[in-house]
């Protein structure tokens, strides 16, 4: 029997969200997927959590612990090994609801099964819940700005797209995803997209902001410089992301002293 999804989480010393990611997939009212866990080799006691839920996966699982070369890398294994026709990316500190997978599914039956299927999700921060949307006037006026115009976590690729553009580009450590959908859109496939939250993206932090930052940029320019032939405008949207990223940094900064002048 041919598989619908495989969905794929990978972890890196996960041991204090892992469990509930794992229970959302197991928990999935639509069962015609297989499940991939793809962990960089943990310290910490994710791997013996995943070992107590294998059983009731029903041979359904698979799951690696060794090494890797960073996030993208570890889906790329994922990838690989995915047999399903639908692949999703689910994060170890992230969780997916219980129809989530039965709405994906509905949604490619009238596609040509060669099309992106990407919803809306709920970002849960210390502070709130916030519904992040999305719809395909805000896809082309992204894509146009050369941004990301999905929501990643809640999009699901089929396989023959990774089959037939290639896996995560490993020069980009952050925002690979975005290099992605780009290259998907570039390649000329069509998105549908689901006006409803498909997951929970639960915000893990920064701890070491300087640097993100300073990654993010680099990568930025990597992209346009890749895609944005117009040197012009490609200088013009550089500045613009050095400001934008200026800002997230400073109010990054803010955001943690003030929790920490308040847990004083």
């Amino acid at each position: 029997m041919t598989l619908d999804f495989s969905i794929i989480t990978v972890s890196y010393n996960s041991e204090k969200t892992i469990e509930r990611t794992i229970k959302s997939v197991l928990n999935q009212s639509h069962k015609n997927f297989e499940y991939i866990i793809i962990d960089g080799g943990s310290t910490d006691k994710t791997n013996a959590i995943i070992n107590q839920y294998k059983n009731k996966f029903k041979g359904g699982i698979t799951h690696i612990s060794e090494p890797d070369k960073g996030i993208y890398d570890a889906m790329n294994k994922g990838i690989a090994l995915a047999k399903g026709e639908i692949i999703g990316l689910l994060n170890s500190d992230d969780y997916y609801y219980e129809n989530t997978l039965s709405t994906v599914h509905e949604a490619n039956q009238d596609t040509d099964k060669k099309t992106v299927i990407t919803g809306e999700l709920i970002f849960k921060s210390e502070d709130s819940d916030q519904l992040l949307r999305t719809s395909e006037q805000r896809f082309r006026k992204k894509i146009k700005q050369y941004k990301n115009g999905v929501r990643h976590p809640a999009t699901f690729v089929p396989k023959v797209i990774y089959d037939n553009i290639g896996l995560f580009n490993l020069d980009y450590k952050i925002a690979s995803d975005a290099e992605f959908i780009f290259r998907i859109y570039k390649s000329n496939y069509t998105f549908k997209f689901i006006n409803q939250p498909l997951l929970v993206m639960c915000d893990g932090g920064i701890s070491n902001s300087k640097g993100i930052f300073k990654q993010l940029l680099f990568e930025n320019k990597l992209f346009l410089k890749t895609y944005c032939p117009n040197v012009i405008l490609r200088y013009y949207y550089i500045t613009l992301s050095i400001l934008r990223l200026k800002v997230k940094e400073l109010a990054s900064n803010l955001t943690f002293l003030y929790r920490k002048i308040e847990n004083h």
